[in-house]
């Protein structure tokens, strides 16, 4: 009798692991480490985002200005040409590098944590919303690592596509791929200058990472 009960756990946890959603939720299209909406525009959703070469944006105009954006890359990854116009045209006319500065690295840090604070009075990125998290298999509780996946969201705070940019090799991919994809995001917008004037609602990017075990 245990033998069979048993043998019957055994089944019933197979059944549930094979029944377990494998690819991209209802109404998406997936292709390797790409999800997408169905009908979406692939072209526009996926995009190189790892530097500003890849990304597509100018010369800044002067060295120092230059060594600040790269303070500002992780800000630039959520909608280069929008955070690109919005540094260029509002920060860049006064930026200059401190009397006697030696040290440009230096300085471009601190002049770069300012202009974060300041930047978000003309400029607001989407952010993912907190979710119930996942359900972890027990067959993979000891897996440890990241899933760090790049997201857009269309100007309905709606999910578009889905890339896998870092991952684990195992289901907790998927896993991570289809939280993010089902996922609600809050609403990206740009000023046409900082004050009180209401936000244009703009597409963004978001690096989303989900931690597994210590990792």
């Amino acid at each position: 009798m245990r033998l069979i009960a048993v043998l019957f756990a055994a089944a019933a946890l197979t059944a549930c692991q094979s029944s377990a959603p494998t690819g991209p939720p209802e109404g998406w299209v997936g292709e390797g480490d790409r999800w997408w909406v169905a009908g979406a525009d692939t072209a526009a959703a996926f995009r190189d985002l790892d530097s500003f070469e890849t990304m597509g944006v100018g010369a800044p105009p002067s060295e120092f200005a230059g060594w600040v954006r790269d303070k500002l890359l992780v800000l630039y990854r959520t909608n280069p040409e929008v955070v690109d116009s919005v540094y260029t045209a509002g920060f860049v006319p006064d930026l200059a590098p401190p009397a006697g500065a030696a040290d440009y690295a230096a300085e471009s840090e601190s002049v770069a944590n300012q202009l974060k604070r300041d930047f978000y009075q003309r400029y607001n990125h989407t952010n993912k919303m907190p979710g119930p998290g996942l359900a972890i298999p027990d067959s993979l509780t000891g897996v440890r690592g990241e899933v760090v996946m790049q997201v857009y969201v269309n100007r309905d705070t709606q999910p578009v596509a889905v890339q896998l940019l870092e991952g684990t090799g195992t289901y907790l991919d998927t896993m991570a791929m289809r939280d993010a994809a089902t996922a609600s995001y809050t609403e990206a917008w740009v000023r046409p200058k900082a004050g009180q004037s209401a936000g244009v609602k703009i597409p963004s990017w978001i690096r989303v990472t989900q931690r597994f075990g210590d990792g």
